[in-house]
């Protein structure tokens, strides 16, 4: 059922989409559909903190997916796992009060909804992180 707060909830997908096109990763991200791999996350994810989310780390994550929704949920755990742990590990953060987004939901459905609250977390690292400053002013120059 799609209602007032899935709208709002999918309006908010688009403008953080918006912010993430802002840090020009190699990864193509004009659409909603092009983050739902997750390989534009996680070049995001590096660029915010590329001591914590390496080389290493980015190397797990597959970029060849296509259209294959379960290499796409795997990376999408993944990159949640990675944001959680993130959270806890260096910015001393427990996620407790904020709904996880669904990874199954996004990587076999493109749903926007769940999208927007995974790009909710990662722009929470950013805004968090040590050179939160750039982080900011990008925020603000896409409200």
């Amino acid at each position: 059922m799609f209602n007032v707060e899935s709208a709002e909830r999918v309006e908010l997908c688009e403008s953080l989409l918006t912010w993430i096109q802002t840090f020009n990763v190699d990864a193509s991200c004009q659409t909603v559909e092009d983050l739902t791999n997750g390989v534009v996350m996680a070049q995001v994810l590096q660029k915010i903190d590329p001591v914590y989310f390496d080389e290493n780390w980015l190397n797990r994550i597959k970029t060849e997916v296509g259209d294959n929704w379960r290499l796409k949920i795997s990376n999408l755990k993944k990159i949640l796992k990675g944001i959680l742990d993130y959270n806890h590990e260096i910015l001393g953060q427990q996620i407790n009060d904020f709904t996880l987004p669904d990874v199954n939901l996004i990587g076999e459905h493109s749903d926007a909804a769940e999208l927007g609250r995974m790009l909710q977390l990662i722009l929470g690292c950013a805004v968090n992180c040590e050179q939160k400053q750039g982080n900011l002013l990008e925020v603000s120059v896409c409200i």
